[in-house]
């Protein structure tokens, strides 16, 4: 005779090797105990079921309770350790960070700022790019040493105009004395203006520059806020 327990665990490597069971197929302990009850209605009364048998299903049963409680239980540190993750993105708010990205916002006061990360030392320039794929400026930054670096744009295009606030996107050119491209990546920099806590994620902004919290690299304080 099957107990409950095998049929269970032969249900569970059917589903396992089909891949194809959505959960409404998934048996739970209501499933355990009314197959546990047919077993017990359906016995053989010229061979009923031993007591030690008998004592053992129930035991498999009070087991599987204690799972099922445990995995509630689980789920629930796991939401209110989700939403202390989301709220917690609050502390980001005013602060500097450093992030994986290639993007710079052009503010109102007219500057806009980046920073990136070369391998070894280089001569180094910068391309700004405007949304339709247009070179709005270049910035030649002279030779740099191996390591992480910043700039600021100054808003100006390459005809002296003032170009509109706004995101725009950069690109490093990295060239070592032989004239041989040196891997570079790019960053983006700023002060976390606001939160948007709307998704399955919290996402910062730089001015109307998206951030990942996952993209963050470094934080720091502003150096007004240090000083007072």
């Amino acid at each position: 005779m099957i107990s409950p327990i095998d049929a269970i665990q032969t249900q569970t490597t059917q589903e396992t090797d089909t891949g194809s069971s959505s959960a409404a197929d998934t048996m739970g302990k209501n499933d355990f105990l009314k197959i546990f009850l047919a077993q017990m209605k359906n016995q053989d009364p010229l061979n009923p079921m031993e007591g030690t048998e008998f004592t053992a299903q129930l035991a498999q049963f009070s087991s599987l309770e204690q799972l099922f409680n445990v995995n509630d239980n689980l789920e629930s540190i796991k939401d209110v350790a989700g939403d202390r993750t989301r709220y917690d993105a609050l502390n980001f708010m005013g602060k500097n960070i450093v992030a994986e990205g290639d993007q710079l916002s052009l503010n109102e006061a007219g500057t806009g700022k980046g920073g990136f990360h070369i391998q070894e030392q280089a001569e180094c320039s910068i391309r700004v790019i405007d949304g339709s794929g247009n070179l709005v400026r270049t910035i030649n930054l002279g030779t740099l040493d191996a390591g992480q670096h910043s700039f600021e744009w100054d808003g100006m295009n390459n005809s002296g105009l003032q170009s509109p606030e706004g995101v725009y996107t950069f690109t490093v050119t990295a060239l070592d004395e032989t004239g041989t491209s040196v891997l570079s990546d790019t960053m983006t920099t700023g002060e976390v203006t606001r939160v948007n806590l709307e998704g399955t994620s919290p996402i910062l902004y730089v001015g109307d520059i998206p951030v990942s919290i996952t993209q963050v690299l470094d934080i720091s304080v502003p150096e007004e806020s240090s000083e007072s």
